[in-house]
């Protein structure tokens, strides 16, 4: 199983500045991804982003582990050559990881994270 190394980790705030500036955003009701894309396909970055007004400390922890294993788990499907910063909305704490995981696989599909399947496939 893939692990979620520290190489692949946004972590200083001026590397999830430089993705803020210059992304393509997608939301829907749970998540918003901020996308970045890159010519370099060995790049393979991600990064959570919340703030306070989602709830209390363990409720934010609980939610970032599930985003960074939803990532770790489905990483293998994305092309390379992309920094990923995923904010979720207000409500989402309470959504289970059923949810959670549909909302981000749809938003990776609509921003061009996962290669396109070919029809009858």
């Amino acid at each position: 199983m893939p692990g979620f190394l520290k190489a692949e980790r946004l972590k200083r705030s001026k590397e999830f500045k430089a993705v803020f500036q210059q992304c393509r955003k997608l939301e829907d009701s749970h998540l918003a991804l901020y996308v970045q894309f890159s010519g370099d396909t060995a790049l393979r970055k991600f990064g959570v982003s919340l703030s306070r007004a989602l709830g209390k400390a363990y409720l934010r922890n609980r939610l970032k582990r599930r985003l960074r294993e939803i990532y770790r788990v489905e990483k293998e499907k994305f092309r390379g050559g992309y920094q990923v910063i995923v904010v979720p909305r207000r409500g989402s704490a309470g959504r289970g990881f059923g949810e959670l995981r549909t909302s981000f696989l749809t938003l990776a599909a609509r921003s061009g994270l996962l290669p396109r399947m070919k029809q009858g496939s």
